[in-house]
This record gives C-alpha cells, sequence and structure tokens, in this order.
C-alpha cells in the first residue's frame, strides 16, 4: 500500500509536468504558428507594392554582365555604381563575355517602360537618331584557361540619344536579329528636374528583433508640374535589386507645395541579413579560399563553407549587388581579357546539420539575384553540407542561398543584419501627354 501511495503523488506530478510542457509546446507551436500568418500577410501587402520586372534569361554562353554609371560623389565610372543616366552625366558602360574562341557582331536595342516596367511606347516616341546600335568593340582574351570574347559599350552615344526619361531594358542579340536575344538588363534615364531629400528612419515592427528602415522623400515639385500632385510617384530601391522596388503614390500633403513620400511602417525595409562576401581576385589560398587546384581547365577554387549559424561578414565590401572585375583583379594588367574563368565551389551547411524540405539555390551578383535552377545546391551526407559548382570570373560577388524553407528564413532573421545599405529614391511622373511615366530625378543614401 505505501508503495502504492508513493506512485500516484510521483505519477501525478509526472503528468502535471506533461502537460505544462505539451501547454508550452502549444504555445511556442501558437506564437510560431501566428508569426508565420503574419509574414504572409505583409507579404501578401508587399506583393501588391513590388513591380513586375521581366527579362529574358540570358543565354547559357553570356557571363559576367555588368552594366553601371558614375559614382554620384566624384563623377567618375565605378562598377559599383547603379546603371542610372543622369542629364549630362558620362555614359553608362555595358561590359559581357561570350563563352566563345572568336568574336562576332551583336546587336543592342532598347525598350522603354512605366515605373512597374511594363514595356510601353514605340521607338520612335522615345529614341531619336537610330532604333537599334551595333556592337563592334569586342576582344578575345588573352592566355586564359577558358577563351572567352570581351564585349565594351558605352551610351547615350552619337548613334543613340533617349527622347524621355523613365525605366529602360536593354537587349543584346544577334546581329539584325531583335528576337534572337543574348540577355536583358534594365538601366534608367533620370531628369534630375530638381532636389530630393531623401532620409532614413528606423521603425520597430511587430514580430521583429532589429528595426525595419523606412525611407522619406521631401521635393518641391518643378514649377511647370505643380498642382498636379496626384500624378506624382515614388519608388525605394535598396542595394540595387529593382526587383524588389516598394513604391508609393500617396503623398502626404501637409507642407506644400513640397510633397512628402514615404512606405508605411509595415511595408518598411525589414532587416536585410548580411550578405556572404568573396574576392576571387587573387587565385590563392587565404580570403575565404580554402584550396585550389591549378592544374585543371578551368580552374578549380574550394571556398570556405558558409554556415547557417554564423552571420555573413557584415564589414565586407558594398557592392550595391553589382559584380566587380576590373577593380578586384590586380594580378594581370587587363581583367577585363585576362582575368581568368575558374570553377568555384560553394558550400551551405544548414542548421543543425541537417537538409531542408526544400531545394537551395544559390543566388548573387554574378547573376543579377535571379533564381535560377541551374546553381541548385545539392546534399553531401557525408559531408553534411550542401554544393555547388560555379564558372566564376575572376572578381568580387556577393551572393546569398535561398529556399522556400522556412527553417531557413528563421535562420536568416537571427543573424546580425548589415548596416550600411544603399537606399535609392526614384521619383515618377505620370505624363498623360506622353501617356507613360518619366523620371524626374534620383537620389541615394546609405545607412549606418
Amino acid at each position: 500500500m505505501t508503495r502504492e501511495r508513493l506512485r500516484w503523488p510521483l505519477g501525478g506530478l509526472g503528468l502535471a509536468m506533461a502537460l505544462l510542457l505539451g501547454a508550452c509546446m502549444s504555445t511556442q507551436e501558437a506564437n510560431q504558428a501566428r508569426r508565420e500568418r503574419q509574414e504572409q500577410a505583409t507579404a501578401r501587402a508587399r506583393s501588391e507594392m513590388l513591380v513586375q520586372l521581366s527579362l529574358a534569361a540570358p543565354d547559357t554562353s553570356v557571363r559576367t554582365i555588368q552594366l553601371y554609371g558614375v559614382d554620384p560623389a566624384t563623377g567618375a565610372p565605378s562598377e559599383t555604381a547603379l546603371p542610372v543616366y543622369r542629364a549630362r552625366s558620362a555614359p553608362l558602360v555595358l561590359e559581357f563575355d561570350v563563352l566563345r574562341s572568336n568574336g562576332r557582331p551583336l546587336s543592342v536595342y532598347f525598350y522603354h517602360a512605366d515605373r512597374r516596367w511594363r514595356r510601353d511606347l514605340s521607338p520612335g516616341e522615345y529614341l531619336t537618331g537610330f532604333q537599334r546600335d551595333d556592337l563592334l568593340n569586342y576582344t578575345l582574351s588573352r592566355g586564359t584557361q577558358v577563351p572567352y570574347v570581351h564585349y565594351t559599350y558605352r551610351f547615350p552615344n552619337d548613334r543613340i540619344q533617349f527622347e524621355i526619361s523613365g525605366n529602360y531594358i536593354l537587349r543584346v542579340t544577334e546581329q539584325g536579329n531583335e528576337d534572337a536575344v543574348l540577355f536583358e538588363h534594365p538601366f534608367f534615364i533620370a531628369e534630375q528636374a530638381m532636389p530630393v531629400d531623401l532620409t532614413l528612419e528606423s521603425v520597430m515592427v511587430s514580430g521583429q528583433g532589429s528595426p525595419s528602415v523606412q525611407p522619406l522623400v521631401f521635393f518641391r515639385p518643378p514649377e511647370a508640374l505643380q498642382g498636379q500632385v496626384f500624378d506624382f510617384s515614388t519608388c525605394f530601391v535598396r542595394n540595387g535589386r529593382y526587383e524588389q522596388a516598394r513604391c508609393t503614390d500617396q503623398p502626404s500633403l501637409m507642407q506644400q507645395p513640397l510633397l512628402h513620400f514615404y512606405l508605411q511602417p509595415e511595408m518598411a525595409f525589414e532587416p536585410l541579413a548580411a550578405e556572404y562576401y568573396v574576392d576571387l581576385g587573387a587565385l590563392r589560398v587565404g580570403s575565404r579560399i580554402a584550396r585550389t587546384d591549378l592544374s585543371t581547365s578551368p580552374f578549380r577554387i574550394l571556398l570556405e563553407p558558409d554556415y547557417a549559424r554564423f552571420s555573413a561578414d557584415a564589414l565586407a565590401p558594398r557592392l550595391n549587388g553589382q559584380p566587380v572585375v576590373s577593380a578586384a583583379v590586380r594580378s594581370v594588367n587587363d581583367p577585363d581579357v585576362a582575368a581568368e574563368y575558374v570553377s568555384v565551389r560553394f558550400a551551405y551547411v544548414p542548421p543543425d546539420d541537417r537538409p531542408f524540405d526544400a531545394e537551395v539555390i544559390l543566388t548573387g551578383s554574378f547573376n543579377r539575384w535571379r533564381i535560377d535552377p541551374a546553381n541548385r545546391l545539392r546534399w553531401v551526407p557525408d559531408e553534411q553540407r550542401y554544393v555547388v559548382d560555379v564558372l566564376l570570373k575572376q572578381g568580387a560577388y556577393e551572393y546569398a542561398y535561398f529556399s522556400r524553407d522556412a527553417r531557413l528564413r528563421r535562420e536568416l532573421r537571427s543573424n546580425l543584419p548589415r548596416t550600411d545599405n544603399l537606399y535609392t529614391a526614384f521619383v515618377y511622373y505620370r505624363d498623360l501627354l506622353r501617356n507613360t511615366d518619366r523620371l524626374l530625378a534620383v537620389e541615394q543614401v546609405v545607412s549606418y
């Protein structure tokens, strides 16, 4: 009897503890489910604000596409400068490689688009002079393991001039064949019609451990456009990710004739986990390179693994989402045609060293952040990590891992966010006479 009596209290305590643990687990699961529902609702609201930038996928022979402008601070061309042509600035620079041993002339076409990247207008409405140009400036690579042809093109030029401002898409094709597309790339023509004051504020959003960034712009419309306040709109972009622009067409009229545009707190830019960075300027061990094999063609480079539970290097140089070659490769005299293409192995170790329930894809500045199935990582059970091999030109790149698995998203949220992000404001005016959006001004600021 005594033993039986003793058992009951212990059994009751065990049952109570089990119930308590179950309640805790239920509360945690309920909180997690609530956060996920809130994230889904916010994602749906944001999707209504996001633009739809649809570009033709690059041909597999085309690599290292660069389109850049001038540094607003210095006025000099810079590989990290976004492709924004401001009135009377230096031309934009287009560079790319074709993996072939012989070159041939190509053609370039231009398309105007509204602020949501819907292609509109006919060439005669936005171009003066010619409707296309030929790419005749190309050079064979010199002494490289992988042969390629390097193309360079600058515009606007004597043949190509733009009649109106706005969003544009450049298309490179086989010579004279508009439908034989090799790749497309976005760029901007800005009037800089008035000064724009762009500021950033930190706002707390429910469910986030770190504040979001809320961009705000103030400007006085040009005199000829004052009084047409509801024809203005503003899009905000972080780190050159145009396909993730967030737009608003609801100005605050409290300080007329000044107009004030901003994103609502729930639509502000959430904390962004630091993206990974690799410098392939020198093909030697160190600076993230764990091993090299220069006896093969192409050369093989093994990077140190990236661990989901550790943050990426938040102090890495900021490339604004752009690939960098000439400024990163110092081991050869002319990196454009002498830099090597190397097979780079990336490795990613997930939380708890176990695979995700969804595929993992490598994306980055080397492919304009496209989610390309060709860069899908494969799981290696013996090493408990994902790996993928990508052919890259020597240079510096930002990159990240993408998966639809919620575990990866949670892990990214728990990592320290990068603070020095580039925010860009694009101010548009809906011109009813031209039936399109003009780009009146572009302003940039870096958060610290």
